[in-house]
């Protein structure tokens, strides 16, 4: 497996928008019990990540650990992943104290703040906690005192009631923090999620969130962060390691209730309950024609601003793209992707539009 994913599922709260597994912040004992377990787990998949690259801490709130597991935590993942050179986690700013950002920073090299908006009443229109404790501004004046040179920040655009001036103050409020990645993801009304009942029957402005789309384009772009993927934007050199790896298509193992593990053919996907998965509830296994799943991974790439070189796509696959040739012709006509004889890169609209790239791809005859 090229890269670990460990999903944390404790929270403060859960977020009226949010279709990730996530628990209420319980006692000890059950972080402590999943904490076990999953330091049971990496060490029966040791051999499996001696060559890892990547380690990606997401949840939920990796960072409302408490000092004492993450410390067990990032010993048992360093012991087994020896040789990584990329380690994320995801931090709500309200836990990043002076005394939780030491712990964070011994062993990731790269934080990322779920920021989602600086306007209290956005936060509240989509049922998430304005910032408490240490804000946005202390969080990172924290995690840079410390040492940290790799910082991502989380926003969110579209949210209820928003102008484009406010998304506006925040990509500018963002930028003040000199980040060196931000990722910006239109609101979702997920299936299940508190949001999803709110505006039910509210049709969703797609004119409006495409335009926030091009303005978050425009405005990192010219401050150095240029886009790379639909919704992610970094400095060179800083594009997410891990996320570009799932994109195009490596192997990856995930640890924990909800996470999902893809071994090149196969993906599976641990029970969403985290009693069940402490008791060792089996996998959901997602077991699909090869064919289907080369489609898959081509499409995925397609999310990236570079796409595939042909050398890239048989290096990741073992074979090559002539089975969809039909496919991508449609797209190049459709002026969603450019085509040459050995590279797919998708045109802007292509990216505005992935899910048209998708489906064209995932449903080849």
């Amino acid at each position: 497996m090229r890269n670990l994913y460990i999903h944390v599922p404790f929270c403060a709260g859960k977020c009226d928008y949010c279709a990730f597994y996530s628990e209420p912040a319980p006692d000890a004992v059950p972080i402590r019990q999943w904490l076990d377990r999953i330091l049971f787990q990496l060490e029966e998949n040791a051999p499996r990540l001696e060559n890892a690259e990547t380690v990606y801490f997401g949840g939920g709130t990796p960072s409302l650990l408490p000092d004492d597991v993450l410390n067990r935590l990032f010993a048992a993942v360093r012991e087994a992943v020896p040789n990584a050179i990329e380690i994320s986690i995801e931090a709500n700013p309200f836990t990043v104290t002076p005394e939780k950002t030491a712990v964070l920073t011994s062993y990731a090299n790269r934080v990322t703040l779920g920021i989602q908006s600086f306007e209290p009443a956005l936060l509240e229109a989509i049922g998430r906690r304005s910032h408490s404790g240490p804000g946005p501004e202390e969080a990172v004046r924290n995690l840079r005192q410390a040492g940290l040179r790799n910082l991502g920040l989380d926003l969110m655009y579209a949210l209820p009631g928003e102008t484009p001036d406010q998304w506006r103050r925040d990509l500018e409020r963002a930028l003040e923090l000199n980040p060196e990645h931000i990722s910006a993801y239109s609101v979702t009304p997920e299936p299940g999620t508190l949001f999803a009942v709110r505006v039910e029957g509210k049709p969703e402005d797609d004119v409006l969130s495409e335009a926030m789309w091009e303005q978050a384009g425009a405005t990192l772009g010219a401050a150095g962060i240029p886009r790379y993927e639909i919704s992610n934007y970094a400095r060179p050199g800083f594009g997410s390691c891990h996320n570009s790896n799932v994109w195009r298509g490596q192997t990856y193992l995930g640890l924990g209730p909800a996470a999902c593990s893809f071994d090149g053919n196969d993906r599976w996907t641990q029970v969403s309950d985290l009693r069940a998965w402490l008791d060792g509830a089996p996998p959901d296994v997602d077991r699909i024609p090869r064919r289907a799943r080369l489609g898959e991974i081509l499409m995925m790439g397609l999310r990236t601003v570079r796409g595939w070189t042909r050398r890239e796509f048989e290096m990741a696959t073992g074979c090559g793209w002539d089975d969809f040739s039909a496919q991508l012709d449609e797209l190049a006509e459709r002026g969603l992707v450019t085509l040459t004889a050995d590279t797919i890169t998708p045109a802007e609209r292509g990216l505005a539009f992935w899910n048209d790239v998708a489906e064209t791809l995932v449903f080849a005859p």
